[in-house]
């Protein structure tokens, strides 16, 4: 018989896990961010099974993106472009890795979901720094500004938008078997190399984790990899934090939001890491 409940969560897991997802659904609807990397180590600590709990935190981040996908189109903060570009390789790649994520080891899959979580914290320190020695030099900014670069973000061309999709293709075989769509690895491109304006990214990379995550999840589902009940509750107060914390984008600086995200993942990376040798060799 088919367990829709494999987690076996208790009643004060469910209402924590809900307040939890609500709080952090918001700050992530702001920066198009799903911080499923913060979510997930969550629900290791609280002993759940990494594979399902991967399945379930995908299902979560769709339901969130969801939410916050309309204040996101609404306001003209999402590039067709770039979707269409990052997109279509990152769903591919989010069902595979979804698929097969049963056939990786406990602890290597908690080893693995370690260090994307710690490269992400250190990338989002590393553009918390750049940006605010950008805020701090204004003029500097100014004379180094690439007037060829609209907010659309006009870095793509036929040149390097396979190489961009090859990218794509990895975050999301990597992201579908980790249980995470990998936002924050997106960011940096968007921010950074694509030039796109940092409201304009967060509407974008939103999207982009929508998609991720549904066939990321589909890769799970087929393996019954996920639990109705955790799902349901994340789910319902993600996706209202998340709808609150869109109509919210661009109330909070770039320098802070990137700042924030870089504390968030650096305070649980070291969770997964308990959790990882705790499993091993599992």
């Amino acid at each position: 018989m088919i367990d829709l409940f494999p987690l076996d969560a208790s009643v004060g897991q469910l209402i924590f896990l809900g307040a939890f997802t609500f709080g952090l659904s918001i700050f992530a609807g702001m920066v198009g961010v799903a911080l499923g990397a913060v979510r997930l180590p969550i629900m290791l600590v609280l002993g759940f099974n990494p594979v399902v709990a991967a399945g379930t935190n995908l299902g979560v981040t769709i339901l969130g993106g969801t939410a916050a996908a309309w204040p996101h189109w609404r306001d003209g903060r999402v590039v067709g472009r770039v979707v269409l570009v990052l997109g279509v390789p990152a769903v591919v790649g989010s069902l595979l890795g979804g698929y097969f994520a049963d056939d990786v080891r406990a602890w290597l899959l908690l080893a693995l979901i370690a260090a994307l979580s710690g490269i992400s914290s250190t990338l989002s320190f590393i553009q918390w720094w750049s940006a605010r020695r950008k805020a701090q030099n204004p003029d500097e900014v100014s004379q180094n500004v690439d007037r060829s670069v609209s907010r659309d973000g006009i870095r793509l061309n036929s040149r390097n938008q396979t190489k961009y999709g090859l990218i794509g293709l990895g975050i999301g075989i990597v992201g579908g078997a980790s249980g995470m769509v990998l936002a924050v690895l997106r960011f940096p491109i968007l921010i950074n190399v694509l030039r796109m304006d940092p409201r304009h990214a967060a509407g974008t990379n939103n999207t982009l984790g929508v998609l991720a995550g549904i066939f990321g999840f589909v890769g799970h589902a087929f393996n019954m990899n996920f639990d109705i009940g955790v799902l349901a509750v994340m789910g319902v107060t993600g996706m209202v934090g998340s709808f609150i914390g869109a109509k919210q984008t661009g109330r909070i600086s770039a320098v802070t939001m990137r700042l924030i995200i870089a504390v968030l993942l650096a305070g649980t990376t070291p969770l997964i890491v308990i959790r990882m040798f705790s499993e091993y060799p599992n």
